[in-house]
């Protein structure tokens, strides 16, 4: 059961995994295609915080891997 479930992987439901996992919250993202949204698509992401300049699928993986590692469940399924 979970306590907290988000509605798509882009970078905003990738933060609100990470915040919510760092409080404790049994956290599960539920994402219909590739984690990252369409950011993955971006070659270039540049001045995001903390973080000068990296391509959107290495900007998607950092952020899925540090969801993960906090215990924050992806899950491939479609909300309907």
């Amino acid at each position: 059961m979970y306590e907290i479930l988000i509605v798509g992987g882009g970078p905003a439901g990738l933060t609100a995994a990470i915040y919510a996992a760092c409080a404790g919250k049994h956290v599960a993202v539920l994402e219909r295609g590739s984690t990252g949204g369409q950011i993955i698509s971006a070659p270039l992401v540049e001045n995001y915080p903390g973080i000068p300049s990296v391509s959107g699928t290495e900007l998607a993986r950092q952020m899925t891997e540090q969801a993960k590692s906090l215990g924050a469940e992806l899950l491939s399924a479609e909300a309907t």
